[in-house]
This record gives C-alpha cells, structure tokens and sequence, in this order.
C-alpha cells in the first residue's frame, strides 16, 4: 500500500515523521519499528526532530538510509543545512516583539486598540509560539480562531480576524513567513442582526442590589457613571482637582475659596471636566458638568476611604508589590479593567440575570444606558452629557426616537448617595 504523498512542505522529512496539530499546538510525531507512535517532546524544532528521526532510521532501518555517504549531502542534510541558513524561520514568540514594534511606530494606533493587539499576540504566543513561522499555515489560524474566539459574536470575530491579518502581513513584510496566507481566512457575513445590542439593559432595582453589595471603590465609580453618564475609561481617569481644563484629562474644577453658585435654586460647587477616550477629535468629547449636590455627595463618600490618592475611585491593592499598571499613574488607582470585572463578579455573586448567557448579562457599561433612559424620563436629552456626535447615537442608550440638543444642564440622576458602605 502507498502512503499519502508529503506536501511540498514535508517533503524533506524522514520516513515515519510527520507534523501535526495535538492540543493545539504543533507537534512531531514519529513511528518506531513496533508501530509505537511517540509525540516529540514540546518545543522541539523541525531540524531537532529531522535529526532525530535520521539517526533512528539509520539504525533500526538501514534499508531506507543504505546509500548514505557522509561525503556526499543527502536529502535529510540538505534540509538540515537549508534550515541553518534560513535566519527568518524563527519561532513565532521571537517575531511578535518586532510586529508589535512596527506597528506601535507606523501607525498611530490609540492605547485602547494597540493594546487589544497586543493581547492577540499574547494568545498567538500563549498557542504557537515555539512554533517556526515558516511551518505556520492557515490550518493552525483556524484552530487558534476555534480556541480562542469560538464565543465571539460575528462582529467581534471579524474583529479578530483582522488583527491576525494585520499581524501576518508584517510577519510576510519582515520574510518570516513567505506570504500572508491569514488573507485567505473568510470573515463572517453580517447582517441587520449583528449590529443590534446584545447584552440586556441593566435595571435601577438590579443596580441597586450591585451597589449595595459592591466595596467602596466600585460604589463610587458606579454612582459617577450614573450621574454622568460617563463609562469607566473616563470615570477611572477622574481626579479630585484639576487647575484648569486640559485635553485627555478628566477632573474637578471646583470654585474658587470655596464658593457655591446656584441655578435654578441647586447648590452647584464646581465644574467636573470630561474628556472621552473613545471619541477624543470629536468637537463633542470634552463635556462640562456643573458639580451638584449629588455629585459632591459621590465624591465625599469617596474620601471615607482615608487613602491618599489624587483619583476620585481608588482601593488598597491587594498585592503591593505588583507595582502600577502601564494604564495607571498611582498605585492606588483603579484600572477600568478591574472596575468592570467587580462589577461582573458583584451581579453573578448576587444571581442577578443568572438566567441569561453570560455575554448577555448587563455589564458595568450598561449603566450608561440606564443613567442615560432616567434622564430621558426628566424630558431632558443626553446627548450632549454623553459627549455624543449626534443624536442618533444616544439612542442606541436610551431606546427613543425623540432626541433633542441641549446644554449639559445641572440635573441629579438620582437621590444623594449614602455615606453608608
């Protein structure tokens, strides 16, 4: 019986070795004389496992290795050689710091994308990384795909999808690879569908329950984002004073020596600036919110915390010695990562929404939404506390047709926060 024929790839291998995917990672696998299949060890490289596989056929099958003539090159030694000269077929871990390193200085990429690739690389990594670049093939994309992203919606694989296309074009730019075969992975087809809200909005009663049983800082951050209606990149970066208003910075003005302005009879103790992330060129970004009661409220409930710490939402790290995040400037600074997934970890520990998929269940985000419909119910438009482009895109917050443009006016969301925590 004749064995299948090796690809153009393999077709240097000796007798009885052949590659293969095993646990998601790609793996030697050899035929001993009894039949024995044997997984090399995890990490071996091509060349190691050539040798090898040589070596052992030369003594347990002379048959296949009779005209050998260490005078003259032998199929295996020319692929042994052309591997050593081939100073491009690396491991894929030792490739994606020079990828990143492109991309971080030819385009300008903003922190929150760039570091979305970066976490790619990582489960690029993380999966084949040990792999040589020239062995990858659009078979091991898949697998990575099916591994990682088989929860993600259309969209958000599409997302993925494109990463690892940019990803693979700088590997082919840089020779490690002999061209993109990434180009070839199909995106999914999208449709009215994909584009609709997923996750279920987030009830006041629900809210309530999660701020009752959340920890101080968490407390804090949520009733800012109420109130503003702002999302936790902002509501993280907040500071309890800033001298004056500044591009990306996100803080309080407070009036000068302490004085109180009235309008339309509410105490109003400064100005809270925010300049959003997301939409940073937008001439609708940088948003101005008079400081009311409910607002002071927040922030001395805040303080109860006795930490020394220029951000309004702050904690004690649990771990000291960990140091500061790349996003963070003070080791008690709360990163946004970390505010969502309390407030995750609050509402399943709770059995909130229990009866929905995870990737359903409303997430700290979603108070925006809920923050944006209470003040629709005032007859008021959150537009432009949103630090929305246009109306279209609050609804997709506050589900109704009817938006109007005003100025961000004085308002509370809901009754002052207890100093109780």
């Amino acid at each position: 019986m004749v064995g299948r024929a090796r690809s153009k790839e393999t077709a240097h291998y000796p007798a009885f070795l052949v590659r293969m995917s095993h646990r998601g990672e790609l793996r030697f696998r050899f035929t001993t004389v009894e039949g024995v299949k044997r997984l090399f060890p995890s990490g071996t490289t091509e060349q190691e496992a050539i040798q090898a596989a040589y070596v052992y056929n030369m003594q347990n099958r002379p048959e296949l290795t009779q005209d050998f003539d260490l005078n003259e090159p032998t199929q295996f030694q020319r692929a042994i050689s052309k591997g050593r000269r081939d100073k491009f077929n690396k491991p894929l871990k030792d490739w994606l710091p020079v990828v990143l390193a492109r991309v971080k200085a030819e385009e300008k990429l903003s922190k929150d994308v760039f570091r979305n690739l970066e976490r790619d690389c990582e489960r690029l990594e993380e999966h084949m990384g040990k792999c040589l670049t020239k062995s990858l093939k659009l078979q091991h994309i898949n697998e990575h795909i099916g591994k990682y992203y088989a929860e993600l919606n259309n969209r958000q694989l599409n997302g993925k999808i494109s990463n690892l296309k940019k990803i693979f074009s700088y590997l082919a730019d840089e020779s490690a690879i002999e061209s993109n075969f990434v180009l070839n992975k199909k995106q999914r087809r999208l449709s009215k569908e994909d584009y609709t809200k997923a996750r279920h909005n987030l009830d006041y009663e629900s809210y309530l329950q999660i701020y009752e049983a959340a920890p101080l800082f968490l407390k804090v951050a949520m009733s800012l984002t109420l109130e503003t209606t702002h999302a936790v990149r902002e509501i993280y970066r907040l500071r309890y004073r800033i001298k004056k208003p500044r591009e990306g910075v996100c803080g309080i003005l407070w009036n000068p020596e302490g004085r109180v302005d009235y309008i339309d009879g509410q105490p109003i103790y400064g100005t809270l600036y925010i300049h959003r992330q997301k939409v940073q060129k937008s001439e609708t970004s940088a948003v101005a919110i008079p400081v009311t009661q409910a607002i002071k409220d927040i922030v001395d409930l805040s303080k109860t915390s006795r930490l020394h710490c220029p951000y309004v939402v702050h904690r004690k790290p649990r771990q000291l010695q960990r140091g500061i995040s790349k996003e963070t400037d003070h080791l008690y600074q709360v990163h946004h990562h970390n505010i969502s997934k309390e407030f995750s970890k609050v509402r399943d520990s709770l059995g909130l929404y229990d009866h929905l998929k995870k990737a359903l269940r409303p997430t700290y985000h979603e108070i925006r939404g809920l923050s944006a419909r209470m003040i629709e119910e005032q007859g008021i438009s959150a537009t432009e506390r949103m630090a929305h482009a246009n109306a279209d895109t609050t609804k997709i917050y506050t589900r109704e047709n009817d938006i109007r443009w005003n100025q961000v006016p004085a308002i509370e969301v809901e009754p002052k926060v207890s100093n109780e925590h």
